[in-house]
């Protein structure tokens, strides 16, 4: 989408790529190149163009040809053979235990102010992610600090996808009372309303599953006439498998899972 989006940008420049292990650029690289083919117009000459003036030769054979690159065997064989990190900054993601690999001198520092990832909470440099520190709506790892999340009663985090629904939308929903629940019903109702056109469709869908939830605990809550919360129902839970925390702190899917 973005090669079609920004396809004439890229015309007649020199657009350098990198991944993680050099597959994704290997694909993006070769649809960049047929794109840039199929919508190429062939070079022509008006009649009557002098063929001594280099100006008009130039407008006819329109841009000059798309120099495309890419780093050989991604950003992972690059920091192997710069063991400092040479000029990438930051740290590369890796889809395994590891989560994030560095520059071998570099990751001997530890220095979370090199850090070119922020907190999703504070903002300060972090960039480490953990298994336990997932968007509560999507599932999808967020960076969220040591000190953020031993801060946080809940553990329910956003990623910046949706962050528009931090304080209205909460994956466990038994530690709320009915107040709670209605305004956080009202929120996403209102939400929903401004959701419009064919591209906010999973949006939408997403609103509304949240909000029936809502209404069913809202329905539990006024059939037993109680709305006091049993101590079982405010404790942090894993977000995936829903066990306390203590027990699971996000140990049991992903590149965490056992």
């Amino acid at each position: 989408k973005y090669v079609d989006d920004h396809l004439e940008d890229l015309r007649g420049r020199r657009v350098m790529m990198y991944c993680t292990g050099g597959i994704r650029c290997e694909k993006a690289s070769a649809y960049l190149r047929r794109r840039l083919d199929e919508t190429t117009k062939p070079a022509t000459l008006e009649e009557g163009v002098d063929m001594f003036d280099d100006k008009k030769l130039q407008e006819a054979a329109g841009p000059p040809a798309t120099e495309i690159y890419q780093l050989q065997g991604g950003i992972h064989r690059y920091l192997e053979a710069f063991p400092d990190g040479g000029l990438f900054k930051g740290a590369n993601f890796v889809f395994d235990k590891r989560a994030q690999m560095k520059g071998e001198e570099a990751a001997e520092t530890g220095d979370d102010r090199i850090a070119v990832g922020r907190c999703s909470e504070c903002a300060s440099p972090w960039e480490r992610h953990h298994g336990g520190r997932v968007c509560c709506v999507c599932r999808v790892l967020v960076l969220v600090c040591d000190t953020c999340d031993a801060a946080s009663p809940h553990g329910e985090y956003y990623c910046s996808e949706h962050t528009s629904m931090r304080g209205l939308y909460y994956h466990f929903l038994k530690r709320f009372n009915a107040a709670e629940l209605r305004q956080q019903l009202e929120g996403l109702q209102s939400m929903l309303k401004k959701e419009i056109g064919p591209k906010r469709k999973n949006r939408r869908n997403t609103l509304r599953r949240k909000i029936v939830e809502i209404e069913e605990r809202l329905d539990e809550l006024n059939k037993v006439g109680d709305d006091r919360q049993d101590e079982q129902d405010t404790i942090r839970r894993c977000r995936a498998c829903a066990k306390p925390y203590s027990d699971c702190p996000g140990a049991c899917w992903g590149f965490w899972k056992e």
